[in-house]
């Protein structure tokens, strides 16, 4: 089952746990307190283990990039972890098959972030041009901060987590973002807000009813445009209430 594995590369794997992490957790189809995990059928057990995963791996994502800051232990920590998690994830028998459910019930934006092409339309191919963005380039996009009337975010590249540049080819970080009671059922709900500049894009909601009695929530993803206007793939969806 090509196309549909954790990535060989430990740097890239770290990564793409994290961002698998941050999809299952976020809203599933049945509203607000319901998960993305529950709609690909996983067990609360399955997400709390990738949760367990991403846990152990994320604070060692940058020491194990520097190679300097590491120790032995933690390298052998992480290798060891995402070998577990492929093998807890995997389509072997003694394996829960998590990509494998995300194939058969995910959507297209879940497809894109599992990285899963086997079983899914994507799996056809579109045809040979050439293109400046790659098809797993999708940015890291968090909430670094929420006052009232304002948030501010984060977008950097996998690729260089630490670093505010874009990556080769690259010319804008685009954001879009959506503001409603509950998550948008599309990416064509969103928005255009507008580009990140050094890794970061401050958001503000003027405009915004704020009357009603309904908690608000502001959705965003983003996603690079290459020197030749491409768009490559969209982020993960983050979400945070709005202070009014």
């Amino acid at each position: 089952m090509n196309g549909t594995n954790i990535p060989q590369n430990i740097i890239k794997a770290i990564i793409y746990i994290i961002a698998l992490d941050d999809l299952q957790l976020s809203q599933g189809s049945g509203g607000i307190g319901h998960h993305k995990w529950e709609d690909w059928l996983w067990t609360q057990e399955d997400s709390e283990y990738v949760t367990s995963i991403r846990n152990i791996l994320e604070p060692l994502l940058v020491p194990y990039q520097n190679k300097k800051t590491i120790t032995t232990e933690q390298r052998a920590q992480v290798k060891q972890a995402v070998k577990s998690m492929r093998e807890y994830a995997s389509y072997d028998v003694n394996g829960r098959r998590l990509l494998l459910k995300i194939a058969a019930l995910g959507d297209n934006h879940d497809w894109n972030v599992a990285n899963i092409r086997f079983g899914t339309p994507l799996a056809k191919k579109s045809g040979t041009k050439k293109s400046d963005v790659t098809e797993m380039l999708q940015p890291m996009l968090s909430v670094k901060k929420n006052v009232y009337g304002e948030m501010q975010l984060s977008v950097v590249s996998p690729e260089t987590p630490t670093s505010k540049r874009l990556p080769k080819g690259m010319k804008f970080v685009k954001v879009f973002r959506y503001i409603g009671a509950t998550a948008p059922t599309s990416n064509a709900a969103f928005a255009l807000y507008g580009n990140a500049k050094r890794g970061k894009i401050h958001i503000t909601f003027e405009g915004v009813d704020n009357s009603g009695t309904t908690k608000l929530y502001a959705y965003y993803f983003a996603c690079y445009e290459s020197n030749k206007g491409e768009l490559g793939q969209p982020s993960i969806i983050v979400s945070a209430g709005i202070v009014f």
